[in-house]
């Protein structure tokens, strides 16, 4: 670009060196770009008070009142400039104002080079742009204003230089930037602005180094931040985290995308969530409960109880603030003191009102493991489902069954309940325990004890009692046992010690010469092995094809004898 026109209202040559020129108007004509076709210099037009113009170098200052135009869009304000023809720069150490449509930047010394229409503030540049009333910025809701005027303000700050390139329509901080709007508040080490053809909004802002934006509430920090005014999104990015957090959760991830308008946010990476959990919180159960799981699980009345949970993921987390739900897919593990959650995708449900976390399902290759006490209970299943509003957690399975493993105590069932705070469990639907029964003596093996039952288990580990409902058939050893109604009895070392059977009650034992027993009820001391059975009227024993109607029988499958109560009498078959 070279200087076309030089007009004034009248002109002195001084000393035959000097040209002062009164009101002088300088054109710098534009010029094409041949690195892109569809970008074009556009002129530059300088007024100002008074001008000299060197005539040997062709070299000029310009004084009071200067104004540059850069095409329609763009003027700024000086109080002199010196134009220096060897590098086609215009600059000064003063002051300077720079107005667009909906800006103005102020700031101390610029230089601008005409060839390349970039402009450089050297120090304190400060901005002030004024924002279109629909769009918004960062964490800024639509219609939160107390004042909308003051709302639509973005104003930037930095201790460096600005750099303004006219053609690219780009704006460039450096230096500890900030850049604020309402609330919403962005520092960085540097901010890079595109602006549209019109230089009317900010399209898109690009903070970098050290980045930290807050509106007072949320928090994020990483290395670089963009926001997208079209899509009203912004990318959180850093190696090997980006932040963001407020005073209930912390996410950490490479790349975190949020959209505080539109209730959103995506991590397309993986990454972790830590957030604080009221255990025992009091709100109302808003879903229908099963009546009995209700009074197995009597929620109790003690203080809240307040742990950290920490969430991991290997694929995606998403959160959508309409339905208050985050989803975490791959290799997900919830950790919180004592206890590990494997699962494969893991859905959470926020409080509306606290923004704690109320619910947690977690689905595909469910396993949990928590310690207790001085042992490790585990559980598997195909979903597992914990509430903050219920003290307990319910796991489902098919195919296999639900699995929970308490120390000896082995559970299947479709769906099993526990509570982590108090020692009770409750299996639904057809199911099976396996457990060790008591020995009389110490240093004798224990033997397995197998329980199956057609409707419901329920475990009680204060009582220490187990209670089993419909079609209960139970296997030790060779021993089989039918009943419709069960109860078991564990020691303090959770070994089964005793078991009574109600209802439609048969007993057979294969070793004591396939002895049978039919009553209403019997009970078995599984210490010393040895079972009585009683029936209304009469129990009934059959073996070697006699059948014996008593009071009483009793069987000791130790000694593989039976004997009677009573005044027996047989029936002969």
């Amino acid at each position: 670009m070279a200087v076309s026109v030089i007009r004034g209202a009248y002109t002195i040559f001084l000393n035959n060196k000097t040209y002062n020129i009164t009101k002088p108007e300088i054109e710098f004509a534009g010029g094409s770009n041949n690195d892109d076709n569809n970008s074009q210099t556009k002129d530059v037009i300088i007024t100002a008070d008074t001008g000299e113009v060197d005539n040997a170098t062709k070299s000029g200052v310009l004084y009071g009142n200067v104004i540059t135009r850069l095409g329609k869009d763009l003027e700024i304000h000086t109080k002199d400039f010196t134009y220096s023809p060897e590098d086609n720069t215009i600059n000064t150490d003063g002051p300077s104002t720079v107005l667009g449509k909906q800006m103005k930047v102020t700031g101390i010394g610029l230089e601008i080079n005409l060839s390349d229409a970039k402009a450089v503030m050297k120090n304190n540049p400060e901005m002030e742009v004024t924002n279109n009333k629909d769009e918004v910025f960062l964490f800024s809701d639509k219609g939160t204003a107390t004042n909308k005027n003051i709302e639509e303000l973005i104003f930037i700050r930095a201790s460096g230089e600005l750099v303004f390139e006219y053609k690219k329509k780009l704006a460039t901080f450096h230096d500890n930037v900030r850049i604020s709007r309402g609330e919403s508040t962005v520092f960085a080490d540097k901010l890079t602005i595109p602006f549209d053809s019109e230089l009317e909004s900010l399209e898109q802002i690009i903070a970098s180094g050290n980045v930290l934006a807050s509106d007072g509430e949320k928090n994020a920090k990483g290395e670089t931040l963009t926001w997208d005014s079209e899509k009203e999104i912004a990318i959180l990015e850093d190696d090997p985290v980006a932040e963001f957090f407020d005073d209930k959760v912390t996410i950490t991830a490479p790349t975190i995308m949020f959209s505080i308008v539109h209730g959103k946010m995506d991590v397309p990476v993986a990454g972790k969530l830590t957030t604080l959990v009221n255990l025992k919180s009091k709100k109302q159960d808003k879903k229908d409960i099963n009546e009995k799981t209700k009074v197995i699980f009597a929620f109790s009345d003690k203080k809240a109880i307040y742990d950290t949970i920490t969430i991991d993921w290997k694929g995606r987390m998403f959160f959508e603030q309409d339905t208050n739900l985050a989803i975490f897919e791959d290799d997900v593990v919830v950790t919180k003191e004592g206890t590990k959650l494997y699962c494969e995708r893991l859905e959470i449900l926020f409080d509306k009102e606290t923004d704690s976390l109320e619910e947690l399902e977690a689905t595909k290759d469910v396993y949990l493991i928590e310690g207790k006490d001085d042992a490790i209970r585990e559980a598997r299943g195909d979903k597992l489902i914990w509430a903050a509003t219920r003290d307990y957690t319910e796991l489902y399975g098919n195919n296999p069954l639900a699995t929970v493993i308490d120390k000896d105590k082995q559970i299947f069932a479709p769906k099993i309940t526990f509570s982590e705070t108090e020692d009770k469990m409750f299996a639904e639907g057809k199911g099976n325990l396996l457990a060790k029964t008591s020995a009389e003596k110490d240093g004798k093996d224990a033997e397995d004890l197998l329980i199956n039952w057609n409707k419901e288990m329920v475990y009680n580990g204060r009582d220490q009692v187990a209670n089993f409902y419909e079609m209960i058939k139970i296997t030790k050893g060779n021993n089989k046992l039918d009943c419709d109604r069960l109860d078991i009895f564990f020691d303090d070392k959770e070994e089964i010690e005793k078991a009574t059977a109600f209802g439609n009650v048969y007993l057979n034992s294969p070793d004591s010469d396939n002895t049978e027993g039919l009553g209403t009820l019997l009970e078995w001391d599984l210490i010393k092995d040895v079972a009585v059975l009683t029936g209304k009227p009469l129990a009934e024993l059959r073996r070697s094809g006699q059948r014996t109607f008593s009071t009483k029988i009793y069987f000791d499958m130790n000694t593989k004898r039976v004997h009677w109560e009573g005044k027996p009498h047989w029936k002969i078959y």
